[in-house]
């Protein structure tokens, strides 16, 4: 009799799942954006046309009454017909003389002194550029010429709206965004803590009980050196889940910094796992380089934590059976680094930032929440730094840790 087949039910990460979302609501803003200006770029087109063919029609009618005036007494009829003009224009003779104009920024009144004339020949140079005067005729003389700018004072406020209106939007999308994320990340640091202290208090029990059985097989065990050597083994893996517990319960208290050495934490762990390395199967030579004896404020508890998940994770990524591993620290502008580095599968540059993230694991069985972890005790509890230094495919990566010197 066969056995039935089990179905695994495949959950994708929600890591994923919210890139994507907001991979997606970002390009749907994109598309509102540039949708929204380039239809007011296509407004503001017609009505430049539109300026263009007013400005025709008033030299039509200019060049009609200049039939009936064939001496160009033409400029009072100039001013009452284009009274109310939106957009820059001015009228000049044949002979460049500037005869009037309208709406110009930065001339006031219409006495033409020295310095409004000079302005004036500056902004019909650039009118010019853009939009070719046109001329005023007479049978086959021209009588003068009108020089234009199509972008009117509206057409200009209409060019700006979509820019100005996506300006305060996004503001206000920026501040709801930080207001939110800030929100978020004290709810994260709330469960965070939260699930801490829970573990550490459910741990907390059995602990003490198997302290108090080591402690009686010790006495029962008086003359037998195998038996008490197991058992020595057994109360140096407790006093570790004793020191895992301390550290996950101190998680989320008030900062109890004090200065530390750095080196004697370093050697213990890096002899912790020298031991531990051939359990693994895997030959690992683990070096230590100190080039500075600087005693930081640190919580020595949550920092060896952070130092152990690390090497751990170097240890997971080395894949052939001679690898290396090598424990860095130095002083340098000031703060104490420390750079812990393998020779590894690497990191691909796009994930430098996202393996501290909660949920996002390279491994098919991670969690993804012990660089996370780990982020927040340096970052949040003790004001210093953890990044990806640098990293390489099948070449390795460095993690670097930056504290205060002390």
């Amino acid at each position: 009799m066969t056995e039935p087949t089990r179905q695994i039910r495949t959950v994708r990460n929600p890591y994923h799942l919210t890139v994507n979302f907001k991979s997606g609501l970002f390009v749907l803003a994109l598309v509102i954006i540039f949708g929204a200006l380039a239809y007011t770029q296509f407004l503001v087109e017609r009505l430049r046309d539109d300026s263009r063919h007013i400005v025709k029609i008033y030299t039509q009618i200019i060049a009609r009454i200049g039939q009936d005036d064939p001496e160009g007494e033409y400029s009072f009829i100039f001013d009452e017909i284009i009274k109310r003009i939106e957009f820059p224009i001015i009228n000049t003779a044949p002979d460049t003389t500037i005869l009037s104009w309208r709406n110009i920024p930065g001339i006031v009144g219409d006495t033409l002194t020295a310095e409004a004339e000079k302005k004036l020949k500056k902004v019909i140079a650039d009118m010019d550029i853009d939009n070719a005067p046109i001329p005023i005729l007479y049978e086959n003389t021209t009588l003068g010429y009108i020089h234009y700018d199509t972008d009117s004072k509206l057409i200009r406020q209409l060019a700006w709206l979509p820019v100005i209106g996506i300006g305060v939007v996004g503001a206000f999308i920026l501040i709801g965004y930080i207001g939110f994320s800030n929100i978020k990340r004290s709810e994260q640091r709330s469960i965070w803590v939260g699930m801490a202290k829970e573990t550490a208090h459910q741990l907390g029990t059995p602990l003490s009980s198997l302290m108090g059985w080591a402690e009686l097989l010790r006495g029962e065990a008086e003359g037998r050196e195998s038996t008490l050597r197991i058992i020595g083994e057994m109360e140096v893996d407790i006093k570790r889940i004793d020191r895992i517990v301390t550290r996950f319960s101190q998680i989320g208290s008030a900062s109890d910094l004090k200065q530390h050495d750095m080196i004697p934490l370093l050697s213990e762990l890096a002899q912790y796992f020298r031991t531990r390395m051939p359990q693994l199967g895997k030959t690992i030579t683990i070096e230590e380089v100190y080039e500075t004896n600087a005693t930081p404020f640190i919580n020595a508890q949550l920092i060896a934590w952070v130092i152990e998940n690390i090497i751990k994770n170097a240890v997971d990524a080395i894949d052939t059976q001679e690898g290396r591993i090598k424990i860095h620290l130095s002083l340098q502008n000031g703060s104490v680094c420390l750079d812990i580095s393998d020779n590894g599968r690497g990191i691909e540059l796009k994930n430098f930032y996202n393996i501290f993230r909660p949920g996002f694991s390279t491994k098919k069985r991670g969690w993804g929440l012990g660089l996370s972890l780990a982020k927040r005790i340096i970052e949040d509890y003790h004001n210093g730094k953890i990044f990806v230094k640098d990293s390489n495919i099948n070449q390795g990566t460095t993690i670097r840790i930056q504290l205060k010197k002390g």
